[in-house]
């Protein structure tokens, strides 16, 4: 029906007149009743109310009528609703309504008929309570939650009628909320003048008490009519005896407070009126300060003055300063406004007056960018003796201008002459614009003085120090282009250790990759920073990264050409670093520092980058794997000779030890005893010069030698070798000696196995087991206890019952360690002597003593134990798979490291000098040379323990498009701004011309007010550079571009 509303004639009655609505309140249906008020409420035969039509209307109920009366009273309904006022005592009257009862917001009826301006229905309520025994005094009197009595509800709608009604009443104008507004109040903040002079006519004793009266802000109605710039009302109110002069709780007197809210027209009038001009509100501004800041019209307000014949007030007006010294002056250039400047210079205001902080109104000129204002100052008749004062703490207004980045203030100072002085902490202009980063600042006070770049401050800091202390790249970058001294202070730190100090990476990344001097930069040493590369690697990896990235070019040339080449410079690698021995006090230097910082530090990524791998291939192929290979073909000898000794040992013992017996047999009568001692000979060598050098390590490294397992297995090699050999070359014999050789045996082949590592293609294996191993040692460890517990258990339950396997707790323990791996044998050693009790072992038969606690156990032990504890090792060898996988090339690249670092610490310097080189240029396009036998072998089974992947990555990283992109944009908006400025300066020129008179014409270039106030928001409540600028990068963009 409501899609088909403009078709149903809804307001046609049936046989009795009722309505669909009628109906709906007939049968007490109140949704149905909802739609119809919502849906058709612009026609009105639909409240079509009589009592002709309706023969039972107390049929309505309570609920119904409610939600009715509560539709009823939106704003589509209120106009309507006045009209049919009748309907009001004939509902109230039928069902019983209280008057007095208020709704669940605390409003009561007369309330909403007086905020909905329905004067009538107020009549017919008060009459209504009127013959319930209620007077209209009592009704007009009672209070909503907000303290408003009917009164104060009819002033806000404005309605004059129940204004009047209300009046009429017995209603008090001087009744005040709980902010202890009156009705007076609230009309003088509207502006109706006429509800005013109604109020004071009908109740004109209580217009004294009201024209005093004041509100929890102090304010009396002659406020509120000033702050809204009703200025008929003010006049009307001054007229009727209210105070001009009274002060709200800030000290404001009406004149102030219209001021501050830029009532011009009130402000005139009060002016007209005799209001007290000099009075001065809490922060002790007068009115001539609030004209000026608010953008008043200075002109205008000085002839209302003078027309007031307050000419001698107002000159003592031009120079008063409020609670932080300021005069009208210095809220007129810091504003920018241009024409308040001009009157109030012209009517004999100071300009070189200083506020609290020595500041003049030049100062403020230059702060905040106003160009206009800054030269109008200057063309004054003081303008040569104000260029060069400085405020509180030596700052001249050059100064200041710099350090806020207005060029075209900075030029109009510079070319009025003014001096390069310093402030008290010996900073001069240069040093103020880098602080802040202003980089076309810098450029200009530079092409002007170009000797400022080098100058230090009280602390010997220059401009770069600066500007990296304040982390401002665009500045650095710039400084350098420049040339400027890479100087110490006098702290005996460079820029790049407060950039390295503080971690500031934008500051960092600059420096290390400028075009002309970054190596420069990264041979600097201080006492906090003895190497720039090692600090970067601990501190700031990926600042180091993009060094890696740029000391990897490229030819400038098509990538499929033969004349394309890749160059590798390892300068950034080879930092020269020395440590001192402790024994001859001698300095030598440290190899690999580099790359040792990197594994100390876990810097995989910096280990992993393209320059690190191939500065690891070059040490490679120069010397690493001849003595790699060296080492791996002495051991293979050493393992022949093992193998060797033990299998002749071992036919030996067959043909000489026939018994049990511990007796010594001597052997000089052995056919193969000089082969044996051959072989114990060539082995006792090499466990000798092994044992030298890992002795050397030891002294090297002290304890922590032996917290590597690898220097472990390799000692307990060593031992059990020599006790393999000591029998033969002392000729005697003995069992253990057996012992000892498959100790030997196994470490030997597991040693090479470990050395196998230091290879590509079977390293990451070997790695990758060894990683398993740790994985699966510590998770044994920790469910060992549940080893130990089922192992107790079935030692306590089953050792009585003639079972070897579990007759002792060691042999138990073992015993459960074998049925977790699966090897439980259910029927031989539980089933069978269960059942079978006649079967019988070593001549005593085997029992279950104890069947339902062995069965139970077992049970236990079958869930936790083969089930479950197994899958958890396989799923953590599994999973420990796939990380070792990912990090094993890594960890190979460590070990090198080590290698390497090791090895280059024996070998002489001199030859470290001839076959170490700098860089390194491939040609990836060129046909390769014919491999060496070795090379062939080597990559043929162990493999190049580099990939030639690198060069892919090198060549995708080098693809720097986005950069040269961003460049490109940073040029044209560069362009386009001072496009933008010379039209901006033109359009004002012909405005000028044409005489045409604008607001804009008014307010000078500079910083707005918005960004003033952020501005000193962050300068009162942050101190640390770091956070002010994270702050203030997030505000706004930067003003300037990088060069």
């Amino acid at each position: 029906m409501c899609k088909f509303k403009d078709r149903i004639e809804i307001g046609q009655g049936g046989k009795h007149g009722r309505t669909a609505l009628h109906l709906a309140a007939i049968h007490d249906n109140d949704e149905c009743a909802r739609i119809l008020v919502t849906s058709f409420a612009d026609s009105k035969l639909i409240f079509s109310v009589d009592e002709d039509t309706i023969p039972n209307r107390k049929s309505y109920s309570f609920s119904f009528l409610c939600s009715i009366f509560k539709m009823c009273l939106t704003w589509k309904f209120t106009k309507y609703y006045k009209k049919r006022c009748n309907i009001c005592p004939i509902k109230m009257r039928d069902l019983g309504a209280d008057n007095r009862q208020p709704c669940h917001n605390g409003y009561y009826p007369i309330h909403e008929a007086a905020k909905n301006a329905a004067s009538r229905t107020m009549e017919v309520l008060l009459q209504w309570a009127e013959s319930r025994g209620n007077s209209r005094h009592q009704m007009i009197s009672f209070f909503d939650a907000e303290g408003n009595v009917p009164l104060h509800s009819a002033v806000h709608s404005g309605d004059f009628k129940a204004v009047e009604l209300c009046l009429k009443s017995g209603a008090k104008i001087s009744t005040q909320q709980y902010d202890l507004s009156t009705p007076v109040h609230l009309a003088c903040a509207q502006g109706a003048i006429d509800i005013v002079r109604l109020m004071f006519g009908l109740q004109p004793d209580e217009k004294a008490q009201c024209l005093c009266s004041c509100d929890v802000q102090k304010m009396t109605p002659l406020h509120c009519a000033a702050m809204f710039d009703r200025s008929e009302i003010v006049q009307y109110l001054i007229e009727e005896g209210a105070d001009i002069n009274a002060l709200d709780k800030e000290s404001r007197s009406p004149l102030l407070l219209a001021a501050s809210r830029s009532g011009w027209r009130t402000v005139a009038s009060l002016i007209r009126l005799g209001a007290d001009i000099q009075v001065k509100d809490s922060s002790k501004r007068n009115v001539l300060h609030l004209v000026v800041m608010y953008g008043g019209r200075l002109d205008e307000f000085a002839h209302e003055i003078t027309m007031a014949n307050h000419q001698g007030a107002l000159e003592m007006l031009l120079n008063e300063k409020d609670n932080t010294g300021c005069s009208p002056l210095h809220y007129a250039s810091r504003g920018g406004h241009i024409r308040s400047l001009e009157s109030l210079i012209r009517l004999g205001a100071c300009v070189n007056i200083k506020n609290y902080n020595g500041e003049s109104p030049l100062h403020f000129g230059a702060r905040y960018g106003r160009y206009n204002i800054v030269k109008r100052l200057l063309n004054s008749e003081k303008g040569a003796f104000i260029i060069n004062e400085s405020d509180g703490e030596g700052l001249t207004p050059l100064h200041i201008a710099s350090q806020q980045g207005h060029t075209k203030v900075v030029q109009l100072f510079l070319n009025r002459g003014a001096l390069l002085h310093r402030d008290h902490k010996g900073r001069n202009p240069l040093h103020l614009a880098a602080m802040s980063g202003h980089t076309q600042t810098i450029e200009l006070l530079h092409s002007v003085h170009s000797h400022l770049l080098d100058q230090c401050d009280k602390d010997k800091n220059t401009a770069l120090h600066l500007a990296t202390m304040e982390n401002k790249p665009n500045a650095i970058t710039l400084l350098l282009y420049m040339n400027c001294k890479l100087l110490f202070n006098s702290l005996d730190l460079s820029a790049i250790d407060y950039a390295i100090y503080y971690k500031f990476p934008e500051a960092a990344l600059s420096m290390v990759t400028h075009d002309s001097r970054a190596e420069e930069i990264m041979s600097l040493k201080s006492d906090r920073h003895p190497c720039v590369t090692l600090a970067l690697i601990a501190s700031m990896p990926r600042v180091f990264e993009a060094v890696q990235d740029k000391c990897i070019t490229k030819a400038n040339c098509k990538k499929d050409s033969k004349q394309f080449y890749i160059k590798y410079s390892f300068s950034c690698l080879q930092c020269p670093m020395v440590q001192k021995n402790g024994a001859t006090g001698t300095l030598k230097p440290t190899p690999l520092p580099a790359l040792n910082a990197m594994v100390n530090h876990g810097r995989v990524e910096l280990l992993a980058h393209p320059l690190s791998q191939k500065y690891l291939q070059m040490k490679w192929n120069t010397y690493g794997k001849y003595f790699h290979l060296a080492h791996l073909l002495f051991y293979t000898i050493f393992l022949i000779f093992v193998t060797l000794f033990s299998s002749q040992l071992m036919a030996y013992n067959q043909n000489t030890f026939n018994d049990t017996s511990n007796a010594l047999l001597t052997v000089d009568t052995t056919p193969n005893v000089a082969t044996l001692k051959t072989v114990a000979v060539m082995i006792v060598i090499y466990v000798f010069m092994n044992s030298v050098r890992e002795g050397i390590q030891f002294y090297q490294q002290g304890w922590p030698y032996l917290l590597d397992p690898t220097n472990v297995v390799a000692i307990l090699l060593y031992f059990s070798a020599i006790a393999m050999i000591a029998p033969i070359l002392t000729n005697c014999f003995s069992e253990y000696q057996i012992s000892f050789a498959s100790i030997t045996v196994f470490l030997s082949w597991f040693t090479l196995l470990l050395n196998l590592q230091r290879f590509d293609q079977v390293g990451i294996y070997v790695v990758m087991f060894l990683e398993i191993l740790q994985t699966l040692i510590k998770v044994l460890l920790l469910f060992s206890i549940l080893i130990a517990a089922f192992g107790l258990a079935f030692y306590i339950l089953l050792s009585r019952g003639n079972h070897l396997s579990f007759s002792t707790i060691p042999m138990s323990l073992l015993r459960t360690f074998a049925m977790m791996l699966g090897e439980i044998d259910l029927l031989g050693t539980y089933i069978q002597p269960l059942y079978a009790e006649d079967d019988e072992e070593n001549g005593q038969a085997r029992t279950i003593p104890y069947p339902v606690p062995v069965f139970l156990m077992l049970g236990v032990f079958m869930v936790l134990m083969p089930i479950l504890l197994m899958n958890l090792l396989i799923g953590l060898a599994v999973g420990d798979i796939e990380s070792v996988r990912r990090n094993a090339q890594l960890k190979r690249l460590a070990m090198q490291v080590v290698l390497h670092t090791e090895l280059e610490r024996k070998l002489p310097h001199v030859l470290m000098e001839k076959i170490d080189k700098a860089e390194q240029i491939e040609y990836p396009n060129e046909r390769k040379t014919k491999m060496g036998f070795l090379d062939f072998i080597l990559r043929k089974w162990f493999c190049n323990p580099f990939s030639d992947d690198a060069i892919e990555m090198v060549l995708e990283n080098n693809e720097n498009h986005l950069a040269d992109e961003i460049g490109k944009v940073k040029d044209r908006l560069k362009t386009i701004t001072s496009s933008l400025e010379n039209q901006q300066t033109f359009l004002r020129l012909i405005i000028q011309k044409m005489e045409i008179k604008t607001e804009e014409d008014e307010v000078d270039e500079g910083v707005s007010s918005k960004e003033m106030a952020f501005t000193n928001n962050i300068n009162g409540k942050w101190s640390s550079p770091r956070v002010r600028t994270k702050l203030k990068s997030s505000f706004s963009f930067s003003k300037c571009y990088t060069k």
